[in-house]
């Protein structure tokens, strides 16, 4: 089957929206020679280190007038010939509108098989923005992946031969507290707690400094790391929405993850 020439894809524009997106995107690299992804400029370094393919363009949104810069940016290439348009969500689909003319995506078989875990975390928009893409699910889960780079592996090296429990305790909207059981492996050397916003540690603990490795780097250089935790407790934000579709679809080597929800 023919690839057509582009397809240019508008979600809602926070970084966990844009991580959603992976699965759709590496689909549609099937049936499409470049995907265009709308990505709010604060954002653009880490989805581009999240993505990281030469046939993927990751176009920069100014942070301010969103929505006028979308809307230019869309009408601009609407009629383009082979080029199709995702928009994703009720917030851009109340002044955009999809143009889906790849056979490939018209045609695609819905299966829906994992309609069944929605109930692990709150999966609405995800499936209400592959339902826009008309596609499922499955996409969203089955092509979900992050790649290991040269970063990513030599930090997990370093903390390799200790047990690893990765956490997230900061939203865009939110901080938390680690939970009591968290805190128990604080003074157990067998262990390290690699919080991505903070150190846990004071600075007289032996994992004061390479905890403090961790912080605020690029989300993909923790990838490593997280599949290879032996737990996992995360707030509703950026890193469940890496860590739910790698746990679906078995990449990780943890089942013990716990997901703290802002609702």
């Amino acid at each position: 089957m023919t690839k057509y020439k582009a397809a240019y894809i508008l979600s809602h524009n926070g970084l966990g929206d844009n991580i959603t997106m992976i699965g759709a995107v590496k689909f549609l690299l099937l049936h499409y020679d470049t995907i265009y992804l709308l990505c709010k400029e604060k954002n653009v370094s880490n989805i581009k280190l999240l993505i990281n393919n030469e046939n993927v363009v990751i176009v920069p949104v100014a942070n301010r007038n969103e929505k006028h810069t979308c809307n230019s940016m869309i009408k601009y290439v609407y009629n383009n010939e082979y080029t199709d348009i995702f928009i994703c969500g009720p917030r851009n689909k109340d002044y955009l509108t999809s143009k889906i003319n790849n056979p490939a995506i018209l045609n695609y078989s819905k299966n829906n098989k994992y309609d069944l875990l929605e109930g692990q975390v709150d999966l609405n928009h995800v499936k209400i923005f592959y339902q826009d893409m008309n596609l499922d699910l499955s996409i969203y889960y089955d092509y979900f992946d992050i790649h290991s780079t040269e970063k990513s592996i030599a930090l997990y090296e370093r903390i390799k031969d200790i047990n690893i429990i990765f956490c997230h305790t900061r939203s865009s909207t939110k901080t938390i507290s680690l939970p009591e059981n968290i805190k128990t492996y604080i003074n157990d050397n067998k262990y390290i707690i690699i919080c991505a916003n903070e150190n846990i540690y004071n600075k007289n603990h032996a994992h004061f400094e390479i905890a403090n490795k961790f912080i605020n780097i690029p989300v993909q250089e923790y990838i490593d790391v997280i599949k290879n935790a032996c737990e996992i407790f995360l707030i509703d934000s950026c890193f469940s929405c890496i860590v739910h579709p790698l746990s679906v679809s078995n990449k990780l080597d943890t089942k013990k993850i716990e997901y703290y929800t802002r609702k």
